[in-house]
């Protein structure tokens, strides 16, 4: 949930959707948010979210504990009915689920390592254990919506591209970057 959260905030903009989360700590794992985690647990303790497969990761800060979630329809039927009954979050909704249906096709392990190949996020001049920007003062748009803007402007010529679309060429984009990253190995 912490990838797609990150792909929601990076590609946000290409939706004119406002980023929730604009600055993060680049790690040499996925990226993870606290606050985040919060409101999962928070959601497993209402019983809106149903853990499974809860077992313990070995990662490069320790370990941590990983599940698999699904919503519970009891309860998430009627927080469904009710973003959908707004205008606003409904579009919101929308495009989540384009992000996730995009990465859904990586897989948890391409999803993970589509982080890694991110424009903004491998960005080299950012190391690890420094702040990733997804929202810059300066209104100069990151490195993810620019690669996005660029799929824009090679396609100007045949017809315009909707936010999805993009989306799931920059997603596509991505997987071609891990790809790339496999047969080097």
């Amino acid at each position: 949930m912490h990838t797609v959260a990150y792909f929601a905030d990076a590609l946000a903009p290409i939706w004119n959707i406002p980023v929730l989360e604009s600055r993060l700590l680049k790690k040499v794992d996925v990226p993870s948010n606290p606050e985040i985690q919060a409101d999962i647990d928070s959601l497993v303790g209402r019983g809106v979210l149903m853990p499974s497969s809860v077992h313990y990761l070995t990662v490069s800060s320790g370990r941590r504990i990983d599940a698999k979630y699904a919503l519970n329809p009891t309860f998430s039927a009627r927080i469904l009915a009710a973003i959908s009954s707004d205008e606003q979050f409904s579009r919101e909704l929308s495009f989540v689920l384009e992000v996730t249906l995009a990465l859904s096709g990586l897989g948890i392990s391409g999803m993970n390592q589509a982080v890694l190949v991110d424009a903004t996020y491998s960005d080299p001049l950012v190391d690890f254990g420094s702040v990733v920007d997804l929202s810059p003062e300066d209104a100069q748009p990151t490195r993810t919506v620019q690669v996005s803007q660029r799929f824009t402007q090679l396609m100007a010529s045949e017809r315009a591209l909707s936010d999805a679309e993009l989306t799931h060429l920059y997603v596509r984009h991505l997987y071609g970057l891990i790809g790339a990253d496999d047969d080097a190995l």
